[in-house]
C-alpha cells in the first residue's frame, strides 16, 4: 500500500507540474511571397503556403507614415493548411509588420521589406 500511495502522489505532482509549465511561444508566420499582378495600382499581394498556423488570423501593418492610417492595417485568416493570401496597400520599400494570432495568443512580428515587383 506504501508504494501505491508513493505513485499516486508522484503522479499527482507530475500532473501539477505539467500543467504549471509555460507552453512555446506562438511563432510568427512564415515570410510571404509578393506580387503585383491582377491588383489594384499602390497594393500589393502576399502569399504564403502553409506558412501559419492552421486558421490564425494573418494581421499586415504598413509601417509607412505616409499611407493613410485607414489602410496601413490589413490581413487574412489562414485555411486549416496554413495557407493564406491578402492584398494591401503598399509600395516598393515599405516595411510590413506581419504577425499571427491563434485564439489569445498572438506571434512576434516579423518584418518585411516589399520588393521591386
Amino acid at each position: 500500500m506504501r508504494g501505491f500511495r508513493g505513485f499516486v502522489v508522484l503522479a499527482v505532482s507530475w500532473v501539477v507540474l505539467s500543467c504549471a509549465s509555460p507552453t512555446l511561444p506562438l511563432p510568427p508566420p512564415a515570410i510571404p511571397t509578393f506580387s503585383d499582378q491582377n491588383v489594384p495600382t499602390g497594393e500589393v499581394k502576399l502569399q504564403s503556403i502553409g506558412g501559419a498556423e492552421p486558421n490564425a488570423i494573418i494581421v499586415i501593418y504598413n509601417l509607412n507614415p505616409n499611407v493613410p492610417l485607414d489602410q496601413r492595417v490589413g490581413g487574412a485568416q489562414a485555411n486549416a493548411a496554413g495557407t493564406w493570401d491578402a492584398t494591401v496597400t503598399a509600395s516598393t520599400g515599405d516595411n510590413l509588420e506581419i504577425s499571427q494570432e491563434v485564439g489569445a495568443d498572438t506571434s512576434p512580428s516579423t518584418t518585411v521589406v516589399v520588393p521591386a515587383l
